[in-house]
């Protein structure tokens, strides 16, 4: 979802923060492979 530029999902009080963490880790990692010219291209 976040590759494909989705900016707000809707989700369970008790995931908040698991959804947050991994939000940000998938992001972060998309940013590193941009910074490393190794872009992932999402086949769907």
């Amino acid at each position: 979802m976040v590759r494909a530029g989705i900016n707000s999902i809707s989700i369970n009080p008790d995931v908040a923060v698991f959804t947050r963490k991994l939000v940000a880790s998938i992001e972060q990692r998309i940013m590193l492979e941009k910074a490393l010219g190794q872009v992932k291209v999402d086949p769907d």
